[in-house]
């Protein structure tokens, strides 16, 4: 049994997964939860590609919430390591958070009619197999004007699965959160806290820098060019006097073509790019930062295991299989 907290009752913790298709807001939500912008989220999908572990500690419980990669028919490497970021993320939890967005239906009988597409069947399919509880999470309902052409959609997923609870969820409007809070700290078994009650993620500092430098990639870069960039952080110093970090990456591209496209005329593309990454990190740690970016060609990685690797997408942290 679990430690009791200061009121007597028993210390809960567990693992709540956050699963779904591409861009269908699992980083927002997790950050939403934790009150804290600690995953990478952008309008664009398939921006998370390592499973995330948010540390949400209070007194009474340990909620650890797994973030993970949009679960979407894999066809390159890159791809296909995403996809099984996805499903290890959402294996050996206690709870599965099914996050599908809330169709934008305009009326009635394109609500009754509505029927869940191939991929987000494809996602329900996957979690299902894990044997945990699924709880559905419709989400960015502040889209939707008649918030009632939503039932004939939740009645619609509700046939396809025994979910533990359906809920309508907008995360950046904070509409049905509180429920939501309620729900994954009702589903902590006891336990004693899985990691350290301080920390917010598994991930260190380097880690989350380079996902820093990422978002802003995405934020700056057009079309597909962000998918062929990944990051990496050569040196991260805390200097003490005066408090702040001295950061130097690595964005990596594949081909040639596309290395002047991410430094930009004169330089004002990578610019925009240290910046926006700069502020962030600072805003992440509390210490200012200086940030030196450079573009080097590593060729075709997002085709080639052995160079993912290199880049750091290897087998999951703690060596799971």
């Amino acid at each position: 049994m679990s430690a009791p907290n200061q009121e007597g009752a028993p210390f809960r913790a567990g693992m709540i997964a956050l699963c779904g298709r591409p861009n269908v807001g699992k980083s927002t939500l997790l950050n939403a939860l934790m009150g804290a912008d600690l995953a990478v989220a952008s309008r664009l999908p398939q921006t998370t590609r390592e499973r995330l572990l948010g540390l949400w500690s209070t007194d009474e419980f340990q909620a650890v919430l797994v973030d993970t990669p949009g679960i979407h028919r894999a066809r390159s490497p890159l791809n296909r390591f995403m996809v099984d970021e996805a499903v290890r993320g959402a294996t050996g939890v206690d709870l599965v958070l099914l996050l599908a967005e809330a169709p934008m239906l305009t009326d009635i009988e394109l609500a009754e009619a509505w029927e869940p597409g191939e991929g987000a069947l494809a996602a329900l399919a996957t979690v299902v197999e894990t044997g945990a509880p699924v709880v559905l999470v419709l989400t960015k309902i502040d889209r939707l004007k008649q918030r009632d052409l939503l039932l004939p959609v939740i009645a619609r997923w509700a046939a396809l699965h025994d979910f533990a609870a359906v809920l309508p969820v907008s995360a950046l409007q904070d509409e049905g959160l509180a429920e939501l809070r309620t729900i994954v700290t009702g589903a902590l078994p006891e336990s004693p806290p899985l990691y350290d009650v301080e920390a917010l993620s598994d991930r260190d500092m380097r880690w989350h820098a380079g996902e820093r430098v990422r978002e802003a990639i995405f934020r700056h870069l057009k079309d597909e060019l962000p998918y062929s960039c990944a990051v990496t952080i050569e040196s991260f110093k805390e200097q003490r006097k005066p408090p702040k970090d001295v950061i130097r990456a690595n964005v990596h591209v594949e081909r040639e073509s596309q290395k002047p496209m991410v430094i930009g005329a004169a330089g004002r593309t990578i610019r925009k790019i240290s910046m926006d990454a700069r502020s962030a990190i600072a805003e992440l740690t509390g210490r200012s930062c200086d940030l030196f970016l450079k573009v080097t060609v590593t060729k075709n990685w997002t085709k080639d295991p052995e160079l993912m690797a290199r880049l750091g997408y290897h087998q999951p942290v703690g060596g799971e299989s």
